[in-house]
């Protein structure tokens, strides 16, 4: 596991990108996603992996709990959509509640710096990765597989975004409060003692 990849460290900028879904009739872009909070994006080495499969089945299993928390999640294949796996024909039989993009030029891979050209067991697809972007566009959060099964532990991916999620909450409602002030006040500190 790194948590760097070959483009991105822990405060980068996440490169924007756009792409169709595979599973929707729709395209997705980074910006248009984080309107909403931070994104976890999930790169996978396409549909027709045995471990990306299980990834998505294990992940749509949290959907209830990624709702709560007011993060996206995104899935990114570096397949193509009319290659001989047809990902559209696997998805529409083995739904996921996430949208699976397809980057088929692997240009997002690339830029995301886990794109993999050739090994024992790869040839043009992108690493395993879960990249964690918060609402200002920065990277909070990486895992970068050295395997195919080398994948996150998606909680830990999912408690860093809510963490991020909350404190810009928390700070929105504060700016908010603060500004509707007509007098500015500073705020009261208090140190908290315990006897024993």
């Amino acid at each position: 596991m790194k948590n760097i990849t070959e483009t991105l460290g822990i405060g980068s900028l996440a490169p924007n990108f756009s792409l169709p879904a595979a599973n929707r009739n729709d395209t997705f872009s980074l910006k248009s996603l984080l309107s909403t909070g931070p994104v976890i994006l999930e790169f996978l080495r396409g549909t027709w992996c045995h471990n990306c499969r299980k990834r998505l089945v294990e992940i749509n299993q949290m959907k209830y709990k990624i709702s709560l928390s007011g993060t996206q999640v995104v899935f990114i294949a570096a397949e193509k959509r009319d290659g001989i796996w047809k990902p559209a024909e696997y998805l529409k039989e083995h739904p996921v509640s996430f949208p699976v993009l397809l980057d088929e030029n692997r240009a997002v891979t690339r830029a995301y710096g886990v794109y993999h050209r050739i090994a024992l067991d790869a040839f043009d697809i992108a690493h395993p990765a879960t990249i964690v972007v918060n609402a200002e566009q920065r990277v909070r959060y990486i895992h970068r597989g050295e395997g195919q099964s080398d994948r996150a532990p998606f909680a830990q991916a999912l408690a860093v975004a809510e963490t991020k999620s909350r404190a810009v909450s928390y700070l929105d409602s504060s700016i908010q409060s603060t500004s509707s002030q007509t007098t500015p006040q500073a705020a009261p500190f208090r140190i908290r003692t315990s006897v024993a």
